[in-house]
């Protein structure tokens, strides 16, 4: 982002739309008559069974390919580093991606629907904000250039962090936010995008009046 400013990411977002499409178009089907989705289709359920092979077992082949790329193709990455940095690499990852939506491959049942792996996919996203966080305070706390030991233990004590701010400060506040949907409470956000919608329907009132 920094070389190209966010418009040169831009094919990553198209192709995060086009894997979507592809997964809806080849891996469901309308749940009331069968056929493919369309405009009008109200439910949808998946259809693995109709999914491309290729497609079915994306993550065999997607993990595949890159092993492939990484033992036979290394000199030629370097030369092009950018290039598969910068979306090279995007039909691996998305023959991965769509392989482990569809749940029929192989690596998809047997390693990402393990308890381990599920544990790693609830704290991720708490990972992903206290990494930094956690490296700072061990930075200042006890080094980091020279403390090796430090530094072997960051993954296990990210890891363990991340677990402790799911379980008991995301877990419960979504908890608590599901709680309030039920009871119908509404916060200030809620009774401000109230007023704005309230405000908007005046406004068009008068408008069409005038």
């Amino acid at each position: 982002a920094i070389r190209a400013t966010p418009f040169g990411y831009f094919h990553v977002f198209i192709s995060g739309v086009a894997a979507a499409r592809i997964f809806m178009l080849t891996a469901t089907r309308d749940a009331d008559t069968g056929g493919k989705i369309s405009l009008d289709t109200k439910r949808v359920v998946l259809a693995e069974q109709n999914a491309p092979v290729g497609l079915r077992f994306g993550c065999c082949v997607g993990y595949l390919t890159y092993a492939l790329l990484v033992l036979c193709a290394t000199p030629w990455i370097k030369t092009h580093y950018y290039f598969f940095h910068n979306g090279g690499m995007l039909p691996v990852m998305l023959l991965v991606l769509i392989g482990a939506a569809i749940g029929r491959d192989p690596i998809t049942v047997w390693v990402f629907r393990s308890k381990p792996m599920l544990v790693l996919g609830r704290i991720s996203y708490a990972q992903y904000l206290m990494q930094h966080v956690l490296q700072g305070w061990m930075k200042r706390t006890f080094g980091w250039e020279d403390n090796h030991m430090v530094k072997v233990l960051f993954i296990p004590a990210l890891l363990l962090f991340s677990y402790c701010c799911q379980r008991w400060v995301e877990k419960p506040y979504t908890q608590y936010q599901r709680w309030r949907v039920e009871k119908g409470i509404k916060g200030c956000d809620d009774r401000y995008i109230a007023g704005l919608e309230n405000m908007g329907a005046k406004v068009s009132a008068q408008v069409r009046r005038h």
